[in-house]
């Protein structure tokens, strides 16, 4: 990262940027560098005295068995809480809060920071007035702080018995193993060629081997005991880590691990780029996949391009080429075009600068004159933003997705499943893009698994969409008897508005028909014995004349 992004730079364009917490300033004093940079980053004083930095990335070492983030705030303990506000249910209330409030991947800095602002607003305003705001928003912030589990696509599990072979099949099982060819013949070709590579292989030799001294030391039995063996394993286990670069700093043992809190490379987004410049970085993604989804953008640059080297070259060009360019994504030449073009735009202040200048005389002697050029004040800024810009074009290419938008036949699919509204219309697709792949060849077999997924996550989407028309046939279902219930079912196979609607809804409305069934027989079931009662009655009565 440090070579793709100018960390100086960073510091200069962009100052509040969160990679910068991370890189403290080298001025050859290691205990004033990291004073000074403690005091110019208070809010996390805590992530840097608890984080290590690996070059790119920053860990944290944790134990095996360490307790949740929350469960490591004092404050947001159910004790403290009921102390704080003398209400057990206000207590509970309020860690409910506090825990759907944050983030799913909160950690124990945020964790604090909200309670004790909550406590301080409990202590101002009164509890009764905060607990309804914090459960406000708590139910708004639930929506979009899902956790990885509760966006995963909930799956059914069945168990299918072993299948029996009719006797038919048991015939042809018979008869095919009776004709069934012999194995194939040995290839002698093949088996010379594995014995030459055999003898190749047989004839190296290791050079040398590596012994570890620590590990001969410390770990070596000999005549130590018990106890003398355990201290040197926890001693060897405790030595600082080295790789090729020399010494890392971290202590762990066989107890702990490392985990990525933060990843610098990955942080690098259009917040590193200066305020003026932000908005091309919102522009590549559409300039990345084009077609569809960024043909406005792809037909707007390769104009600008054509009008710029119309401009260059004298030469016209005909005015269909620039009214109705291609749509196609724009490669990485056309993009390094565009890029300079835009920036040149952003960036087309002028300045004229005196600037010394020395020519040397056939004689030999040496005149000084005094000439003006003209440069571009803005000009390093420029520089830093083309290559954060470049570095975010050439990440777009690692994410599978992206890179897939960018075939039309993929996209064009990919819209179309999004913008359904019935799972019908979505199994139609889903048919569609099994010729894409199979028989036409328009798309690859990771493609087409990809676009499966997103038709299966689509269907989830859609399995909670309910129009007005199915919620009155769902009232009607719920309090319909057997004979109503029975008139409905009629009605959903033959009424016009029922068949109008989508699947997911008619789908739901057998559900509710069976659940209702169920309820109404266990209705009916309750009230039976006494009706037998009343007709074994009626049976053991005799009329005496």
């Amino acid at each position: 990262m440090a070579e793709q992004l100018n960390i100086e730079q960073l510091r200069k364009f962009a100052p509040q940027n969160a990679i910068l917490a991370f890189s403290p300033i080298n001025t050859g004093s290691p205990m004033q560098d990291w004073c000074a940079h403690l005091a110019n980053n208070p809010m996390r004083r805590r992530e840097l005295e608890e984080f290590t930095i690996l070059g790119d990335v920053v860990i944290r070492i944790a134990d095996e068995l360490e307790p949740e983030p929350v469960d490591r705030v004092r404050i947001m303990s159910l004790e403290y809480a009921v102390k704080s506000l003398g209400n057990e249910d206000d207590g509970r209330e309020f860690v409910r809060c506090i825990k759907a409030i944050a983030s799913p991947d909160a950690g124990q800095f945020e964790y604090e920071q909200i309670a004790a602002f909550y406590y301080g607003e409990v202590r101002r305003r009164g509890a009764s007035d905060v607990l309804k705001e914090m459960g406000i928003l708590g139910m708004q912030l639930e929506a979009v702080t899902a956790t990885n589990s509760d966006r995963e696509i909930s799956y059914e599990e069945f168990d299918h018995g072993e299948q029996k072979l009719t006797v038919a099949d048991q015939r042809r099982v018979k008869e095919v193993a009776k004709n069934r060819m012999p194995i194939p013949p040995r290839y002698p070709i093949f088996e010379d060629e594995m014995k030459a590579v055999f003898r190749r292989v047989g004839r190296q030799k290791v050079s040398r081997v590596i012994y570890d001294d620590l590990a001969e030391h410390y770990l070596s039995d000999g005549d130590k005991s018990i106890g003398e063996l355990d201290r040197d394993f926890l001693t060897f286990e405790s030595l600082e880590q080295y790789d090729e670069n020399g010494i890392v700093g971290l202590t762990m043992n066989g107890g702990q691990r490392s985990i990525v809190v933060f990843d610098l490379e990955c942080e690098i987004d259009e917040s590193c780029l200066p305020g003026e410049v932000r908005h091309l970085a919102s522009e590549l993604g559409r300039l990345f996949v084009g077609h569809e989804m960024g043909a406005n953008v792809v037909q707007n640059a390769r104009q600008m391009i054509a009008e710029a080297w119309a401009e260059q070259t004298g030469a016209g060009l005909p005015i269909e080429s620039w009214n109705n360019p291609s749509k196609a994504p724009l490669t990485d030449q056309e993009f390094e075009e565009w890029l300079s073009l835009s920036l040149d735009r952003i960036y087309d202040q002028k300045a004229v600068r005196s600037a010394r200048r020395l020519f040397t005389c056939r004689t030999g002697s040496a005149v000084e004159f005094v000439t003006e050029q003209e440069v571009n004040p803005d000009f390093e800024e420029m520089q830093y933003a083309a290559a954060v810009l470049r570095l975010l074009w050439r990440r777009q290419y690692s994410d599978f997705h992206l890179r897939s938008l960018r075939h039309e036949a993929y996209q064009e699919m990919y819209l179309a499943i999004r913008g359904t509204s019935d799972t019908a219309d979505v199994a139609d697709l889903k048919k569609r893009a099994y010729a894409d792949f199979k028989e036409t060849n328009r798309l690859s077999l990771k493609e087409f698994t990809a676009l499966n997924t997103v038709a299966k996550s689509q269907e989830v989407r859609l399995r909670d969409s309910f129009s007005k028309d199915a919620r009155r046939w769902l009232r009607k279902i719920e309090k319909a008897t057997v004979g109503g219930l029975r008139y409905l079912k009629f009605l959903l196979y033959n009424d016009p508005e029922a068949k109008s609607l989508t699947r997911q809804e008619k789908q739901r409305l057998w559900d509710a028909v069976r659940t209702r069934e169920t309820e109404l027989k266990a209705v009916t079931g309750t009230n039976r014995p006494s009706q037998n009662v009343r007709s074994q009655q009626r049976q053991f009565v005799h009329v005496v004349a």
